[in-house]
């Protein structure tokens, strides 16, 4: 919650990495540019209702989403208001095209966007200052992600679905390694989809809820025997990815359906606490997926989350 961007902290011997002193050296660029994203700003959306970090400005009149990756889109759930607009904050350039079904689900799509080096803002203003964040999103059937003619946004769609405990290939025909399946087609299947599910396979097949909130900022996926968590990384990423809380250690990265190993670094870990360090992964961008791409970690036993027992930050006057 709040208005937590970065996470920065000295090695064991004193040292702050050089990946942490560039952070730091942008910070003053950032906040230069971003003030009214900063300065005031309460806690943002629960995590169900939007995949990545955000925050209301004090009257509640704003909603602010940090996006660490450039992409064509986001979507929000369950913000009911009436009146909406959006705008990128230092872009005046930009255009952004607003799409709602009505019930307080919103598609934010970009274009002539300058993505920020470090972290994007989105402000979005409304009229009403108390907004009813509401969570009942409705369960996407196989065949309505299969004809959908947008490929981003069906996979991003199953993704969603997948880290909700929605595994919408049950007894559907998926194979484990994504050949020879027999999923149900019509002559409105869109086969660029099928591709993407042939080639991510293995995360999609028998695979259970994510990670809750804190952890990813994103969707994801656990194997059956929880040994394998599986990250759906949108868009292109401005730096590596993070994962917080995992006490596991990790026996190995890779990108799936690709099969290039990654390297990470673990950063804030101090002997003394008994806090996991954040896993840092690079991606280098010529390994992404141009829809949606999909990152197994492989743990050394099942799963063990270091969840902490505290109130979030609620504001940040």
């Amino acid at each position: 919650g709040g208005n937590l961007l970065l996470d920065i902290a000295p090695k064991e011997d004193g040292t702050i990495p050089e990946q942490q002193v560039e952070i730091l050296k942008n910070l003053a660029r950032w906040t230069t540019k971003n003030p009214e994203a900063i300065y005031g700003t309460t806690r943002g959306l629960p995590f169900d209702n939007y995949k990545g970090k955000s925050a209301f400005s004090k009257d509640r009149k704003k909603l602010f989403l940090y996006l660490e990756e450039a992409k064509d889109f986001v979507k929000i759930y369950g913000l009911m208001t009436n009146t909406i607009s959006a705008r990128i904050l230092g872009d005046d350039k930009a255009k952004i095209d607003i799409k709602s079904k009505g019930n307080g689900d919103f598609t934010f799509n970009f274009s002539h966007v300058k993505f920020d080096q470090d972290v994007t803002v989105v402000e979005i203003s409304i009229d009403e200052p108390m907004i009813r964040v509401q969570n009942d999103k409705p369960n996407l059937s196989l065949p309505e992600a299969l004809e959908n003619k947008n490929t981003k946004p069906a996979v991003y769609e199953i993704a969603e679905q997948l880290h909700s405990g929605n595994n919408i290939f049950k007894n559907s025909g998926l194979t484990e390694d994504g050949m020879e399946m027999k999923l149900p087609k019509t002559d409105k299947t869109n086969p660029e989809i099928l591709n993407w599910i042939s080639k991510h396979a293995e995360a999609l097949y028998k695979t259970e809820k994510g990670l809750p909130e804190g952890h990813f900022s994103g969707n994801s996926v656990l194997s059956k025997d929880k040994q394998t968590l599986y990250l759906f990384v949108e868009g292109i990423p401005t730096g590596p990815i993070s994962l917080k809380g995992i006490k596991n250690e990790i026996a190995r990265i890779r990108i799936v359906g690709e099969g290039t190993l990654l390297s990470h670094e673990i950063y804030n870990k101090l002997y003394w606490s008994e806090v996991p360090g954040i896993i840092y992964i690079d991606v280098p961008k010529e390994k992404l997926d141009k829809n949606l791409t999909v990152i197994t970690v492989l743990l050394d036993k099942p799963l063990e989350l270091y969840r902490e027992k505290v109130g979030a930050i609620e504001s940040n006057l």
